[in-house]
């Protein structure tokens, strides 16, 4: 089967790691070993991307050569004007989270193919959703085609979550990513100091944090993640963060970038977690350790409810002690009002992550995808 996947940034890392994530996942699923398809030939994926480069830098030299080696081409976003003809044309075709399809690509699709379209949608555990989730949009015009929203989430009734390759929970078994040997020699042991990773949107929350925690006068190492909460680090500092910089008890580090897998690590090897966008929000998870979603502002004011209603799920079987303590966090309270609480909100977590599990044992959010697009091919 041939997929044509696009991509358009709007949230840096948030966005394209999404895709990249579906793309690795869908390339392992092998959809051509299907009953439905006796071809001996093995998947295509084409992924449309207006920021490419991303790709290659999240991915990492080893990841990029696997994945490419599964059949993945990425392309630039302009390339799709000229890239369906008579022998290339896609089986399916999957706008991620309502990106507008190149004007001369839905031309050449009205002409030449008549793909299967889904529209995998922004990841929400909001109850509205799991109504909205496989149900088709009927063509506005005559000649346009017939699309499916797809909305990933957490529960079995939703389209999933993306799995990928778990981390270790056994401290012994993990061996630190090359990309961060060096960061690592300059942290404290363990036992000296705790680890907070920070990839946020920075701004005044972020400083507000900061100075709780040095006002706390405990040893702790904040790993400074991304150009958002590095700037915001600049200006807490009132110098640049260029290497790791001591204010008494609070130590601030500076991370270089690294792939996605090794960020994913990182997010384990942490005792607390800050993230944004919906890759390192769901990765968080998976991690297995307490975190802070640092949500993206919309200007209507939709993010509210859609953190609320993560929030009611996350902490549905939180102990009492969990429930306060992530509630104050998540709302970034007052850092000593909820860090004395960090082993429930650690305990929690696990169980979440076990709770995660559990929901995907039938399979992830690739493997449903894919089991939605053989049923609607064989049913034609």
């Amino acid at each position: 089967m041939r997929f044509d996947i696009f991509c358009h940034v709007v949230d840096n890392y948030g966005d394209i790691g999404v895709c990249w994530r579906l793309v690795k996942r869908l390339a392992h699923t092998h959809f051509t070993s299907s009953d439905h398809f006796t071809s001996l030939e093995k998947d295509h994926f084409r992924l449309f991307c207006d920021y490419p480069d991303l790709i290659e830098k999240i991915a990492g030299d080893e990841g990029l050569r696997e994945t490419l080696s599964l059949g993945v081409e990425i392309l630039p976003w302009h390339a799709a004007d000229h890239s369906i003809t008579n022998e290339i044309f896609p089986d399916v075709v999957i706008e991620t989270f309502s990106c507008v399809l190149p004007p001369n690509y839905l031309s050449q699709l009205k002409v030449l193919s008549k793909p299967l379209i889904i529209n995998v949608e922004y990841l929400s555990a909001e109850p509205w959703t799991i109504s909205a989730h496989k149900m088709p949009s009927p063509p506005i015009m005559i000649g346009d085609a017939l699309r499916y929203f797809y909305y990933p989430g957490f529960t079995e009734k939703s389209g999933g979550l993306l799995q990928g390759q778990l981390p270790i929970l056994d401290e012994s078994n993990r061996q630190i990513p090359r990309s961060l040997e060096q960061v690592w020699r300059t942290l404290r042991p363990p036992t000296e100091a705790k680890k907070v990773c920070v990839f946020t949107y920075g701004g005044e929350k972020l400083i507000q944090l900061l100075n709780q925690m040095q006002a706390s006068h405990l040893p702790i190492d904040v790993l400074i993640c991304g150009e958002n909460a590095l700037q915001t680090s600049h200006d807490w500092l009132e110098e640049e963060l260029a290497k790791p910089e001591r204010r008494e008890f609070l130590r601030l580090i500076p991370m270089p970038f690294i792939p996605q897998d090794d960020f994913d690590w990182l997010l384990h090897a942490c005792d607390m977690n800050f993230v944004r966008g919906e890759d390192s929000f769901v990765r968080a998870q998976w991690a297995g350790k307490p975190f802070v979603w640092d949500i993206y502002p919309q200007e209507d004011g939709a993010h509210i409810n859609k953190l609320k209603a993560f929030i009611d799920i996350y902490l549905q079987n939180a102990s009492p002690a969990a429930t306060t303590a992530t509630l104050a966090a998540m709302h970034w309270g007052e850092f000593s009002h909820w860090w004395p609480a960090l082993h429930s909100m650690s305990q929690h977590a696990i169980m979440w992550r076990h709770e995660l599990i559990q929901s995907q044992m039938h399979g992830d959010l690739a493997i449903r995808l894919r089991e939605f697009i053989l049923e609607k091919i064989k049913k034609g």
